[in-house]
């Protein structure tokens, strides 16, 4: 999909104008209407119904999603542009967009030309009313998601490499404790060897940036690590190919953990993979 400009935002505001009074296919509309606030309407009724403001019904005839419904309903041209920004977020999922989570300034600076013009003539560019700063909260919040779900992706392909490792190492199939706690402190919980079944517990971290990225530990898988009978980390270095692997001990990971101090209370840490590189190497995984 293009990215959203002024001119195809403002060509969708009529378009849908029209879907919303008439009984027309889109067929129809882009036969009659040659273009729609200069832009061509081909373009138009393509990027509506890939944004998720109009559909077809079951006769054929264009009718307004809900979406498009919300859209149309609002009044002004500011409100209307702010509006088909989310939306287009929402349908899109740019990179750009996990700038918000940093900032306005950010988002000018990486969003590209078209999409900084909107954000100016939405009225988004600069200014601290309450609608303005609404605005960038829920940027920021689309922002928080992706990232979010970035990262959790990196997670699990971590566990799974940790699943695949642990089973190959022990001859036994682990289990999978995160899929149904992510509470309990540790991911997985594997046995300490093949003639060894005490349990050990394992919690992952997984890093997209090799030896530049990082782990975060919280104090409650901290706190867990030193409670368990047998417990390691696995650091997967999935920016290499095949993945790296650093079975980490609780004695080495202690070295890199604060201590509360005062009525100070230190609730998470970032340890950088690097602290550890000569620990990493190939992982056996079947």
């Amino acid at each position: 999909m293009s990215a959203i400009t002024p001119g195809l935002a403002l060509g969708c505001f009529d378009m849908l104008r029209l879907v919303g009074r008439s009984r027309l296919t889109f067929g129809q509309i882009v036969s009659s209407f040659s273009h729609f606030s200069a832009i061509r309407s081909d373009e138009i009724v393509s990027f509506a119904q890939e944004t998720g403001w109009a559909l077809s019904s079951d006769d054929g005839v264009a009718m307004l999603s809900p979406a498009g419904e919300r859209l149309v309903a609002l009044e002004g041209y500011e409100p209307m542009l702010r509006q088909a920004l989310l939306d287009h977020i929402d349908a899109v999922k740019p990179a750009w967009v996990q700038c918000a989570a940093h900032g306005r300034s950010k988002v000018m600076s990486f969003a590209g030309t078209r999409v900084a013009q909107v954000i100016v003539e939405a009225g988004l560019a600069g200014g601290f009313g309450d609608d303005v700063v609404e605005f960038w909260d829920l940027l920021a919040a689309r922002a928080r998601g992706l990232r979010d779900a970035s990262l959790a992706r990196i997670g699990r392909q971590g566990e799974r490499l940790t699943i695949a490792y642990e089973e190959a190492r022990t001859g036994r199939k682990p289990k999978w404790v995160a899929v149904n706690n992510n509470a309990d402190g540790y991911d997985v919980l594997s046995v300490v060897g093949e003639g060894d079944s005490r349990s050990l517990s394992v919690e992952v971290k997984a890093s997209a940036q090799g030896a530049a990225g990082a782990l975060h530990l919280t104090r409650n898988e901290w706190e867990m690590a030193r409670d368990r009978m047998v417990h390691e980390f696995h650091l997967w270095d999935i920016a290499s190919e095949p993945p790296l692997l650093a079975r980490v001990s609780v004695e080495q990971m202690a070295g890199h953990v604060p201590s509360d101090a005062g009525s100070g209370r230190w609730e998470s840490v970032s340890v950088p993979f690097k602290v550890f590189s000569g620990m990493f190497g190939a992982a056996r995984l079947s």
